[in-house]
């Protein structure tokens, strides 16, 4: 299973869906990440094998730039419902591994 790490814009129902389910994710403001750049976020995230799940479309840009990373899992701003997104999330979390998600950009 996926290990996350939200970033700041990420709404917190979706999180608190998440958790429910049993998925284990972080906030990025919860461990003193907040107002961090989104490389050191993605950094961080890779030290600690975490996934970023974000609708930033910065880390797509990270990402494409080549930059290493665990893995992000990416849905533009206000594409689903909080409940979409959580089952979204949840599916990916099923289906991928943390191995399988090395450098791979997902877009949900």
């Amino acid at each position: 299973m996926l290990r996350l790490l939200a970033d700041e814009n990420i709404p917190f129902p979706v999180v608190d869906g998440l958790r429910r389910r049993g998925i284990d994710i972080l906030i990025a403001q919860h461990i003193g990440l907040d107002e961090t750049d989104d490389g050191e976020i993605l950094t961080y995230a890779r030290e600690h094998q975490q996934v970023v799940y974000t609708n930033d479309a910065d880390f797509v840009r990270l990402a494409n730039s080549g930059m290493p990373h665990a893995g992000i899992l990416y849905h533009p701003q206000r594409k689903y419902s909080f409940g979409e997104a959580v089952r979204q999330v949840e599916l990916a979390c099923d289906v991928y591994s943390m191995e399988g998600m090395v450098n791979r950009l997902e877009f949900l």
